[in-house]
């Protein structure tokens, strides 16, 4: 290429002369994942290829057509994007200015991270499933919103079948989400889960009839705690079957999950109380004779009045002469015990026993507990029973004249505290608040036990008293911007209906001002009827037009907090050449500018144009971010101080917050169209008609009708338009088809004078139902064509990104203020204490400078401070210092940035290459039979005959499943760059699995081959399992055939750094190393049973059923 430069200045002309020769291409290359293919060949096309006859170019084209489309809005984006499909791998190209390259990669890279949903699957015993229902909920809720993902909790019972090598059946925890979010989601539940403690405790009986029995009174108990919010803890009874009861002596098995090991002892001394007090009394004869007769016989008291006195079910068996005896606990077992021996002694007056409750309030209840405790110690003395495991109070049990004395005591001792008790207010900010609400309050509870204080958190104190609480109600802020005079963008994830303390609120709406479907509807509905007559008025105001896109108009607010709402009319998007990126950047700028002539300070605006008018979402929150900056640019004294970009979408979100920290200053310079466009005046009124009457067509589907309808009048041709509208009873885009009248033209020329007032003109139809309604046609007087202000847009400004701090308040209660002193002394050291300053390296190539922007990026979304060192041979350090849980959420995700951005030296292609036996396969699944004369049936054979000297091999068949080897293969990938310090590690090993009563083609046939959803528990714990040697899979674990002939895979398992320890059924996933290495886990457990080492793996896509061996022994 050659390039000619002229200008009278030679000193000007050697420097361009200069700086084009330091110009150079750079190119960046990497290979799509199989979900990254399978999204992006879902995606609208906007262009259709031409001649292009062979279907893997077809799909080339349009995955590089989407991707184009994709850096189009991307400022400083100007690069070359190539599709190049070999051997199985999708490879993109990207080619350009260096600058350029990097910002399309990225903004390719986030967008698909952002957008791609994916699932991760953990394995989670049947009680710890029951537990996080009911005690965690909350928990899991507040994982859910702070992550952006979806955590569903998978019952056994929703299974087909149950595969693997291992017994009983588990339940799994599934977490779904965008790439960007569900890694550091996954190592926060896993933190969490493995913060629970579980333990099963077993409970010895005399007979599995006395199991049964004490398994119902433990069932009744165990529900009761279930339901308690006071308790923190669940127990579930495990059920034996007959072949187990055979097996085993008698027992009551009880597994218990709870938020500390505290409340797990709780559950488990309150399960012991009940066992000790089932008691079968064997009383000599004639005791036996004397209380059956009292209250079988004389009925002096009748039996069913004595077990409701004392709220137990006796039983008295005549054939062994016993009295089982179902008590609540010992004491009380003996008490009756002693009530019947009293029966038959009729000068002996009668005991009265009571049950008596007393209230307690949940922020006195310590110092309650306190305070009396030695009148509990002294009424067990006395035979009263107490009940204190209860949210709301305590029960006494016993005597009626020591139990209502008891109670006066205890009551006088509740209004005493209640008269001096005294409560604190302290503000925290929301990431030393989440210090003390992590593991359950531990902290909290900590400092309250030390100091003898209660301290809540006002916060969830709010949402566990409100049954109705929705957890939408409340918005998270994602990321904060400001520029230098204080103008501020915020992105927040949320509901614009009930966003709080802002002025305004601005509504996605369409010309008409209908309100059909999507925030539109919604904000309609929460304003109530007067917003809708307001917008009916303006229409009429506007001679019965639609408002034009790219204006906004603004009405009441009606019902909803803020003061009005302003009305943008964006753009339907068709092919991106009618305008749509002007006037969606001129309805965003309309819509600030109404805002700040009313004086408004804050506005709330959410993804205008890109749900049911279809813009592409990077496109619209691109152009809309850059409207907001320009309107901060044009208006430096603005009253609105801050705009809030709102939306419930995570992937709205998430492509806000990625555009806000972009650099825009230079964007106008490649972009200059975007502020400037030009639509003719409208020459008619299209209307169609409903059953409610005539409903007008929005500005774009106007010019459209009248366009064909002109034609239709010059030439007679058949119209030929479709027009993609809104529906206007859900939101949803309906094609309809535009019919003219085929007497119409005549009928115009007969009279040309019907021009000039309402007529019907045709019909649209429905292209799914055929459905037809009127078409109306209105004249329009025209007006002076008004002269177009060219609009000059001022420079932008940087924007750097914010601390986001939220106050959380706090209430301490006591009794003495120099406990409260105390305590929020001791609240005040715990933060100091747990802020660390921790030095942290990585190793990364050259452009350091870039590095540390995206590094300060991560810093600050973690609230934490990052001081960079000299960087040294490829070595970035740096002093990270915050709250420790927030330090090492940093340290992930600046380890997790590094292992990206890295170039590492490894053989990409070989790795994730479909392999070369495979032949031309592209798709699908196939099993292809290995020939007895190659080296791969030789090699397994020999394996097989290891520990299997007798085995005859009938087939040993290659599992080709291109779909499921590509997420294998790029998971290959990803560990080799996770392991890459070390080099020598063997991660990859070939080993046998057998599926026992599950068919291999299951297996073979299944989204993620061997699925964790159906794993279940074996010696170590709930996983896959797999065995180096083949008598251990081939015996017991194997698939028989009907015809006698048996089935087990050999396959490829990315073991990794592997973890081996002896059995220990407990596990979920693999232990954690050192702590020092950022909380990293283990790939893999190794152990020895059954003859062979076996090897466990516990998450989806790590392991491959390579071949389906058939055989006879």
């Amino acid at each position: 290429m050659q390039v000619t430069l002229c200008n009278d200045s030679e000193d000007l002309l050697s420097k361009a002369i200069k700086e084009l020769q330091s110009y150079s291409l750079h190119t960046r290359s990497w290979a799509l994942t199989q979900d990254e293919i399978t999204y992006l060949l879902k995606q609208p096309q906007l262009n259709k290829p031409s001649k292009i006859k062979s279907k893997v170019r077809k799909q080339c084209f349009q995955i590089k057509d989407y991707l184009n489309g994709l850096v189009s809005s991307t400022p400083n984006s100007v690069v070359e994007i190539l599709i190049i499909y070999k051997n199985g791998i999708w490879r993109v190209k990207v080619r350009g200015f260096k600058d350029h390259v990097d910002n399309a990669v990225s903004k390719i890279q986030n967008w698909l991270n952002d957008n791609i949903e994916t699932e991760v699957q953990l394995s989670i015993s049947k009680v710890m499933a029951v537990f996080l229902r009911t005690k965690a909920s909350s928990d899991i809720k507040k994982m859910e919103k702070i992550d952006g993902i979806k955590i569903t909790i998978m019952s056994a019972a929703c299974r087909k079948h149950t595969n693997d090598e291992q017994t009983d059946n588990n339940d799994c925890l599934k977490l779904s989400g965008s790439y960007s979010r569900i890694s550091s989601a996954r190592k926060k539940v896993e933190d969490f889960l493995e913060g629970l403690f579980e333990q099963e405790k077993q409970f010895p009986c005399p007979s599995w009839d006395v199991s049964k029995n004490i398994s119902q009174s433990l069932r009744t108990c165990l529900k009761k705690l279930q339901d308690s919010d006071d308790c923190e803890a669940i127990g579930w009874l495990k059920t034996y079957t007959a072949t187990e009861r055979r097996d085993t002596t008698p027992r009551v098995t009880i597994s218990i999950v709870g938020l500390n090991e505290e409340a797990v002892e709780d559950v488990t001394e309150q399960c012991q109380v009940i066992v000790d007090g089932y008691v079968i009394w064997k009383p000599s004869t004639d005791e036996f004779r004397a209380i059956f007769n009292a209250l079988i016989v004389k009925k002096s008291p009748f039996i069913d009045e004595f077990r409701q006195q004392w709220e137990t079910d006796i039983q008295l068996d005549r054939v062994t002469n016993t009295i089982t005896i179902p008590a609540r606990s010992k004491m009380i077992a003996d008490d009756i015990k002693e009530a019947l021996l009293s029966l038959g002694e009729e000068k002996k007056p009668r005991v009265t026993r009571i049950s008596e409750f007393i209230p307690i309030q949940p922020n006195i209840r310590r110092f309650v507990n306190q305070a009396i405790s030695s009148l509990l110690d002294e009424a067990k003395t006395q035979k009263v029973f107490v009940e204190a495991k209860n949210s709301t109070g305590l029960k006494l049990h016993g005597l009626s004249d020591i139990v209502t004395e008891l109670k006066q005591k205890i009551n006088s001792i509740i209004n005493e505290i209640k008269q001096n008790i005294t409560t604190s207010r302290l503000q925290l900010s929301s990431t030393e608040s989440d210090l003390f609400r992590g593991d359950a309050y531990k902290l909290a509870k900590s400092i309250e036990r030390e100091t003898n204080t209660i301290i809540r958190d006002v916060a969830a104190d709010k949402t566990n008293s409100t049954s109705k609480t929705n957890e939408n109600d409340t918005n998270s802020v994602v990321t904060v911007v400001v520029n230098s005079r204080g103008q501020t963008i915020v992105v927040e994830k949320g509901d614009i209906t009930k966003v709080k303390n802002v002025d305004v609120i601005v509504n996605a709406a369409n010309g008409p001002l209908y309100h059909a479907g999507g925030v539109d509807k919604a904000i309609a509905d929460a304003a109530g009827p007067a917003l809708d007559q307001e917008c009916r008025q303006i229409i009429a105001k506007n001679g019965g037009l639609p408002i034009s896109a790219g204006k906004a108009v603004k009405t009441t607010a009606g019902n909803l907090p803020s003061k009005c709402v302003i009305h943008a009319i964006g753009p339907q998007y068709i092919d991106g050449d009618k305008q749509e990126r002007p006037l969606l950047f001129s309805s965003v700028l309309s819509s600030l500018r109404l805002a700040e002539g009313e004086s408004f300070t804050s506005v709330a605006l959410p993804a205008i144009s890109s749900k049911t008018y279809g813009f592409p979402l990077a496109d619209c929150t691109n152009i809309v971010v850059r409207a907001v900056k320009q309107f901060f640019a044009d208006y430096p004294q603005s009253h609105v101080k801050k705009v809030i970009l709102l939306d419930m979408d995570d992937a709205a979100c998430n492509s806000f917050a990625r555009e806000v920290v972009i650099d825009h200053r230079n964007a106008l310079i490649d972009d200059d169209d975007i502020s400037n466009y030009e639509l003719p005046p409208l020459t008619a009124k299209w209307c169609w008609q409903d059953g409610n009457g005539e409903k007008i067509y929005d500005e774009n589907h106007t010019r459209q009708i009248e366009t064909a309808f002109q034609d239709y009048l010059k030439t007679s041709a058949k119209s030929v338009l479709i027009i993609s509208a809104d529906n206007l009873k859900s939101g949803v885009i309906v094609n309809y088809s535009i019919h003219f009248l085929p007497n119409l033209k005549q009928m115009l020329t007969s009279n040309p004078s019907a021009l000039n007032s309402r007529i019907v003109c045709g019909h649209q139809m429905r292209e799914n139902t055929g459905y037809k309604r009127d078409i109306i046609r209105y004249p329009i007087t025209q007006q002076a064509k008004s002269i177009p202000v060219t609009y000059h847009p001022k420079p932008l400004d940087l924007y750097d990104l914010k601390l986001v701090t939220t106050k959380v308040y706090w209430d301490i209660i006591g009794i003495t203020n120099a406990a409260m002193q105390k305590a929020e002394a001791a609240i005040r050291k715990a933060i100091d204490s747990a802020t660390i300053s921790e030095p942290f390296s990585i190793t990364l190539n050259k452009h350091f400078d870039t590095h540390k922007k995206e590094l300060i990026k991560i810093a600050t979304q973690q609230q934490i401070k990052i001081d960079f060192q000299q960087e040294c041979s490829g070595q970035l350090s740096m002093v990270l210092k915050g709250l420790k849980p927030n330090v090492a959420e940093s340290k992930l995700k600046i380890t997790s940035y590094a292992l990206d951005t890295l170039k590492m030296q490894v053989d990409n292609d070989q790795i994730i290459c479909i392999p070369k036996k495979w032949g031309d396969q592209t798709e699908g699944c196939t099993l292809v039979e290995i020939p007895r004369n190659d080296s791969d049936f030789a090699r397994i054979e020999n394996r097989m005959k290891e520990t299997m000297t007798n085995v005859k091999i009938d087939k040993i068949e290659r599992v080709q499943n291109i779909r499921m080897w590509r997420h294998y293969a790029f998971r290959h990938l990803e560990l080799k760059k996770e392991l890459s310090h070390m080099p020598n590690l063997q991660i990859e090993m070939e080993l046998f699995h057998g599926t026992r009563t599950t068919p291999p083609s299951e297996i073979y046939h299944g989204e993620y081959g061997f699925d964790m959803t159906y794993s279940t528990s074996g010696m170590w714990g709930i996983g896959t399992y797999f065995a180096k040697n083949a008598s251990y899979s081939c015996n017991g674990y194997d698939y028989k055939l009907p015809n006698g002939k048996r089935q087990v895979f050999l396959a490829q398992v990315l073991t990794g750094d592997i973890y081996d320890c002896k059995s220990d059924s407990t596990l979920r996933r693999p232990p954690k190393k050192n702590e020092t290495k950022s909380g990293l886990r283990y790939n893999s457990v190794s152990g020895d049973t059954g003859g062979s080492k076996v090897y466990i793996v516990y998450e989806n896509r790590v392991a491959y059923p390579t071949y389906l061996i058939t055989f006879t022994v």
